[in-house]
């Protein structure tokens, strides 16, 4: 009896360490492949790292980035929490298209890009039909998921009805409903149910977008511009929806002009980030900060200080990637800045 006892509590002995060694605690100086799937896996999410299996400190502090952004002990060591958790922020997301979707949408919605929407599911074109199953590969390498200032309304087209005037009614714009929608022209039928996106109610709609209305959100060179360029974590071309402003980290952030805060965290690809809806459809935003001064919800106003500059997310080097968003859409910070 006392001998099978011993046995059965052998075999419970020797279950329980293959257990725990299924999977080893992830720490610096380790080298390995499980190493290099890990610094993949940052990589896909749009941090800046290494694939080299080497655990070195700039792994282990991103590491540590990931674990904060996620709500887990920042303490640089892959354990099965973590890992569990990068595996399941980099799993492909498997989507069915709706009507009224676009890839370009769905692309800043799961902060991805359309070019990567396009391979994953061997598109010809952006072009996109309702009912379709795609899927959309998790990834910083977009221009992250930032939180919408526009909220979305159906409307049933009655007669008289136009898409000026219901750009008009909801605060939106003609382009913004025809790009909901799918519509190629302006044509619209009586009966017919169109989302309509509109300004959030309490958005002040007195900001008008000039050359007078913003100022610098810092002084620096700008070390990359607006528009194509190739990309310096991935080296393809890709277009650069802001400009890079390389200025030494620690180095104060402020408001380029009145407005209320909207997003002030994490953003991946764009690291710690603030983003300021100024009304009027215009917001802008502030990334690759190291500190965030200011929380969501908070009113600023012109020259307030927002945040302390650095390197955090997809970056080579301590800079402020500073841009504009008119209607949904990037435009040229040059345009408007004095």
């Amino acid at each position: 009896m006392i001998k099978k006892i011993n046995i059965t509590f052998i075999f419970i002995i020797i279950l329980l360490l293959f257990t725990m060694n299924i999977f080893a605690s992830i720490e610096l100086g380790d080298t390995s492949t499980q190493v290099k799937e890990v610094q993949q896996m940052l990589n896909n999410l749009g941090y800046e790292v290494s694939i080299d299996g080497i655990y070195g400190y700039r792994t282990k502090e991103t590491i540590k980035d990931f674990q904060r952004s996620n709500g887990l002990t920042a303490d640089g060591i892959v354990g099965e929490k973590t890992l569990n958790f990068l595996i399941k922020r980099t799993e492909d997301i498997t989507y069915v298209v709706k009507k009224g979707d676009s890839l370009s949408e769905l692309a800043i919605k799961f902060n991805s890009t359309a070019a990567i929407i396009r391979e994953k599911n061997q598109l010809n074109s952006n072009k996109i039909v309702a009912g379709r199953t795609i899927l959309i590969p998790k990834s910083g390498m977009g221009d992250g998921r930032i939180e919408n200032v526009y909220k979305k309304i159906d409307h049933k087209i009655q007669a008289g009805d136009a898409l000026s005037i219901l750009a008009k009614k909801y605060g939106s714009s003609v382009k913004a409903i025809k790009k909901a929608n799918n519509l190629r022209d302006n044509q619209i039928l009586v009966g017919q149910t169109l989302t309509v996106p509109h300004l959030s109610k309490g958005v002040d709609r007195v900001f008008a977008l000039n050359i007078n209305s913003l100022i610098w959100p810092v002084k620096g060179r700008i070390s990359s511009p607006y528009g194509n360029r190739i990309h310096p974590i991935t080296g393809k071309r890709q277009f650069h929806g802001g400009i890079d402003i390389a200025v030494p980290t620690g180095t104060q952030i402020r408001a380029a002009a009145d407005g209320k805060v909207i997003k002030s965290g994490w953003v991946n690809g764009f690291g710690y980030t603030i983003v300021i809806d100024h009304g009027k459809r215009v917001r802008t935003l502030y990334g690759h900060n190291t500190r965030l001064l200011v929380k969501s919800g908070s009113v600023v106003k012109k020259e307030d200080r927002i945040a302390l500059s650095g390197s955090t997310g997809e970056s080579t080097g301590p800079h402020l990637d500073f841009r504009i968003y008119l209607n949904g859409e990037t435009v040229s910070p040059l345009n408007y800045l004095p």
